[in-house]
């Protein structure tokens, strides 16, 4: 992967800038309550300028979250072709949290649920998102196992079986990363790999304790 340019890295600051902006004003007045011409005017912007960066005020406030999931996705699409799906899953979930400055994404994480359960526009564009990343990751883990599985790839169970492991790992990061907000990083991540541990899958050629 090439290296970003300083045009990509002015235009990504920029955005980061503007969503910290109206994130800032959701947690005073309500994502309702807040519009695109307040955002622009916190932010020194015009409201034309805020469209050249987002689309909707909902794509400012997921911006963070939406690049942290995106860093996950793309850990998964990095990892080898044939890996067992848990296997690659748990890898994936350990380096994006490695990667991620938790400190920082925690506080972010709080006032983004404290925002979400007061506006039922949010909840929805959240529970969109969710099934969105829960379609690149069980495909990605589905192509891996199938690379490897030869004829098994036939098996009428594995791609549900996959899927329903994507889902219960985000589950389980979600639940880790929100009733463990009062523990340091690196015990989140101890606790995050635990329960991952915990939900390992019976079949070994998906990445089972046989494996």
């Amino acid at each position: 992967m090439s290296a970003p340019t300083l045009r990509e890295v002015t235009r990504q600051a920029a955005r980061e800038r503007i969503s910290a902006v109206a994130i800032e004003l959701f947690a005073e007045r309500g994502y309702d309550a807040t519009t695109v011409e307040e955002i622009a005017a916190a932010a020194g912007i015009s409201e034309r300028t805020f469209f050249r960066y987002f689309a909707t005020k909902d794509e400012a406030f997921f911006s963070r979250a939406s690049a942290d999931t995106q860093t996950l996705i793309d850990h998964v699409l990095a990892r080898p072709l044939g890996e067992a799906p848990w296997v690659a899953l748990q890898s994936a979930v350990d380096r994006t949290l490695q990667e991620l400055d938790l400190t920082e994404s925690n506080n972010v994480s709080q006032t983004h649920r404290a925002i979400i359960a007061r506006s039922p526009d949010l909840l929805a564009h959240q529970f969109t998102r969710l099934a969105d990343s829960l379609d690149a990751i069980s495909e990605a883990l589905w192509e891996r196992w199938a690379a490897a599985a030869g004829s098994a790839a036939e098996d009428p169970h594995a791609r549900i079986l996959i899927r329903t492991l994507a889902s219960s790992m985000l589950s389980a990061l979600n639940e880790v990363m929100s009733l463990a907000e009062d523990r340091t990083p690196e015990a989140r991540r101890e606790l995050v790999r635990e329960t991952l541990d915990a939900l390992r899958p019976g079949r070994a050629d998906l990445g089972g304790v046989s494996a």
